[in-house]
């Protein structure tokens, strides 16, 4: 756990990957549809909180994060967020039925014991409470183009991902059948898998920054439709 934890103070930190949080779309539309008002929210994995935090928070949400990092959650304190640092996500330090919704956002895929930790949101959520979910779709069309034409992997990590890939952060990988199989582990009385944020234009090289910041409502309804090959992220809105 030791080794987890230093990997993770230099991930948050300027000698490794760093990442700022930010807002997309389509975690704001989830937000909005599938989190009662002022629910008490628990986001783990909350890294610098300006993700969840932000939104959370401009929804009038009671925002609570955790990281196994301490820079990750000094950096969160530092612009004001609840942040607090854990040992271990299998062992939350919450007594059961404590949130009214719980968001993992793009963090299943750097978990070791992911099944044990959909265990352990299961146990802090109210009855009647939510655990949404977000991470990479690894059968995304672009990826499968890469794979396939060009015989390239590519975790997905960040822009060193395809050139270093040995480097990279992610360490699991999944589509909408598998993500749908680990969240039906735990006893959740409704599962919804899908996915968002896909695109055609943004995922060519050259010609990218002609994209739109938001997809055709044709785009839209297709990835509705299939996720698994034409959205980039995939979201699972699990209920209790």
């Amino acid at each position: 756990m030791n080794k987890i934890k230093d990997y993770y103070e230099t991930y948050w930190s300027e000698n490794g990957f760093y990442p700022h949080g930010c807002i997309w779309p389509g975690l704001t539309a989830i937000y909005q549809r599938y989190i009662p008002a002022k629910s008490k929210v628990l986001d783990i994995g909350c890294g610098d909180g300006r993700t969840s935090g932000f939104l959370l928070n401009s929804l009038g949400h009671d925002f609570i994060g955790v990281d196994i990092s301490d820079n990750a959650v000094s950096d969160a304190r530092n612009i004001g967020f609840d942040a607090h640092r854990i040992e271990d996500v299998t062992k939350l330090p919450f007594l059961g039925e404590a949130f009214d919704a719980v968001v993992c956002i793009e963090v299943i895929e750097h978990l070791f014991e992911a099944d044990l930790v959909v265990e352990e949101i299961y146990r802090v959520l109210k009855p009647g409470g939510v655990f949404i979910a977000t991470l990479p779709n690894i059968a995304f069309w672009r990826w499968r183009l890469d794979f396939f034409l060009l015989g390239r992997w590519n975790p997905i990590g960040d822009e060193l991902s395809v050139e270093r890939p040995w480097r990279d952060p992610h360490i699991r990988f999944f589509t909408v059948g598998s993500l749908k199989r680990l969240v039906s582990l735990s006893n959740f009385s409704s599962i919804k898998v899908s996915g968002h944020d896909g695109g055609i234009v943004r995922f060519i090289p050259y010609v990218r920054k002609a994209a739109k910041k938001r997809n055709s409502f044709l785009y839209r309804f297709i990835e509705k439709c299939f996720p698994s090959l034409f959205a980039y992220r995939l979201h699972a809105i699990c209920r209790k």
